[in-house]
């Protein structure tokens, strides 16, 4: 059901005109009775203030209004994650312009980055909503995680154990 009809059909069920709608959200008539034709969308805004005054969730109110629901995806420039990428990327750009500018020496500074890391990854995890991110993942979600994760991890782990036993070679 479109979010006009959703609006009128809750209007006529309080017995309210689309007069006393209009005062209680503190708009024009005329908004009303354009979002009831499908003339036009509600901010969000509105349609909060519409969920709250006729106490149902915002889930009823915009379930099914497949326009409204575009537009709200297509307000948010980037998601979460599509930021993450992104700055990530162009800041390992700009890390790696500075390194190569002073001539670093990536053998000396690796352990800090791995360090840095694992640090800041060990936050990461303990500030998420693992139920939400639980409630998220598909069962190939699960799989493609494992496989990633695996094939990070190699890698990583097998350079610690090479060091971790060439210290001890070392030490004897």
């Amino acid at each position: 059901m479109k979010i006009g009809e959703q609006i009128k059909n809750q209007r006529e069920m309080k017995n309210w005109s689309q007069q006393e709608l209009a005062d209680k959200l503190h708009i024009s008539r005329q908004s009303i009775s354009k979002w009831e034709q499908d003339i036009a969308l509600p901010s969000f805004a509105n349609i909060v203030a519409i969920s709250d005054l006729f106490a149902i969730s915002l889930d009823e109110l915009i379930r099914g209004d497949e326009e409204l629901m575009n537009k709200f995806k297509t307000i948010q420039k980037f998601t979460p994650v599509e930021k993450i990428v992104w700055v990530s990327l162009i800041m390992i750009v700009l890390i790696f312009a500075v390194l190569f500018v002073f001539n670093t020496n990536f053998q000396e500074i690796m352990p800090w980055l791995h360090l840095g890391g694992m640090i800041f990854f060990i936050a990461l995890l303990f500030s998420l909503d693992w139920q939400k991110i639980n409630q998220a993942f598909s069962k190939k979600a699960v799989v493609l995680s494992i496989i990633t994760l695996i094939l990070l991890l190699i890698p990583f782990l097998h350079e610690e154990i090479i060091s971790y036993f060439q210290t001890i070679s070392e030490l004897s």
